[in-house]
């Protein structure tokens, strides 16, 4: 027979494991989520102004980020592309291409940076490839440079994400490659649950060798959000002389401080949100890996592959904050170049400052000493 005492210790021991533990699962399930994003933003008017549309928002809100967006009907349908917005009583975007109608029927819409959703949408001849079982998009060069692009998009994302960032890496004479990989919208299918880059790695890694094997004498790769700790991971893993360099945008690097961040942007106190971060691997579901924080590529601004790097990152990013970019550039001064974009949400960086992206991109080609770039030209978005 248990005591009442006894009852208590083994009560009180049950809470102390089970209470983080399912803090541990909640976090880890949301961190996790590979599907698409959900907020909706409501519109406040619409109407005509000689042949142009316009939709109407909150001045206030996401809808008066800085640059091109564009949006997609609550209930779906294609995507409609939105000039800069007048921001006066409301935020006044004019429709650059698509069907409004939806968006005007429905009241809301999901509002994106993507500005298209094939390569053909920004002008781009492309052919499509098949790498591992899972679909690409080879955007070729008409130089024979050798330089082969890869591009990896973030988490809840699709290939396109990383259209806006190509113009800039074609204008150089570089061929572009944009691979899915195993928890990408693309594949039509519902997400598997992301394990932040510890296997999608893999699937980058066989684009990186699909490349090698079409030509490319050296490799560069953008990686997105959490297409940034992937390419890290793939780097640490396969390191490879034909790797000149990463671009990273927005980059989610030290995950326990973006999940503090968030926890503390919710209202939790701060001794909580920098412990419950190490709680998501305390009860898992069948097949999903441990998560060692500190074996992360750049978790806690350490164990950084040792190429040359530039980082992309807006000031007003509420996802990844850019704090944590500033650190670890601090950290990496010798290897790791930086450009703020000010006023960028997470990875709107191109969507604020087009101009200041592709001159950026065409300076750090530069110094990797590549084949001599020619003139950037102007990047062509015209979505559907």
């Amino acid at each position: 027979m248990v005591r009442p005492a006894a009852r208590r210790v083994l009560a009180a021991a049950a809470a102390a494991f089970c209470l983080p533990a399912l803090a541990g699962a909640l976090i880890r399930a949301k961190i996790t989520d590979a599907g698409p994003g959900k907020t909706l933003v409501p519109v406040h008017g619409y109407g005509q102004i000689g042949k142009r549309q316009y939709l109407d928002f909150d001045p206030r809100g996401f809808a008066a980020h800085p640059g091109r967006l564009s949006m997609r009907a609550a209930s779906g349908g294609g995507i409609v592309v939105l000039g800069p917005p007048a921001v006066g009583i409301t935020a006044r975007r004019t429709v650059e291409s698509g069907d409004p109608a939806g968006i005007i029927r429905d009241g809301k819409g999901r509002l994106s940076g993507h500005l298209g959703e094939a390569p053909a949408d920004f002008g781009f001849v492309a052919e499509d490839a098949t790498i591992g079982g899972r679909p690409a998009w080879i955007i070729p060069s008409s130089q024979d440079t050798g330089v082969w692009v890869i591009h990896v998009h973030g988490l809840g994302s699709s290939r396109s994400q990383c259209l806006r960032g190509v113009a800039a890496f074609a204008a150089l004479g570089y061929t572009s490659l944009l691979p899915t990989y195993r928890t990408s919208l693309d594949l039509g299918t519902t997400p598997e649950r992301s394990h932040l880059g510890l296997t999608e790695w893999k699937d980058i890694e066989a684009a990186r060798r699909y490349a090698m094997d079409r030509g490319a004498r050296r490799i560069l790769f953008v990686g997105w959000s959490l297409g940034a700790s992937i390419v890290l991971r793939t780097i640490e893993r396969c390191p490879e002389p034909g790797i000149a360099g990463a671009l990273l945008v927005s980059p989610a690097l030290d995950w326990p401080a973006i999940i503090s961040a968030q926890l503390r942007r919710s209202g939790c106190p701060g001794f909580l949100a920098r412990w419950l971060p190490h709680t998501v691997s305390l009860v898992r579901r069948r097949g999903e890996p441990v998560i060692r924080w500190r074996e992360m590529p750049a978790t806690h601004m350490h164990n950084h592959p040792s190429i040359p790097s530039m980082i992309f990152h807006g000031t007003e990013d509420h996802s990844v904050p850019i704090k944590l970019s500033r650190a670890f550039v601090s950290r990496h001064s010798q290897s790791v170049g930086f450009v703020e974009f000010d006023g960028a949400h997470h990875t709107l960086e191109w969507n604020s400052a087009p101009q200041l992206w592709n001159e950026s991109v065409q300076a750090w080609c530069r110094t990797l000493g590549l084949e001599t770039p020619v003139d950037l030209i102007e990047p062509v978005s015209e979505a559907k």
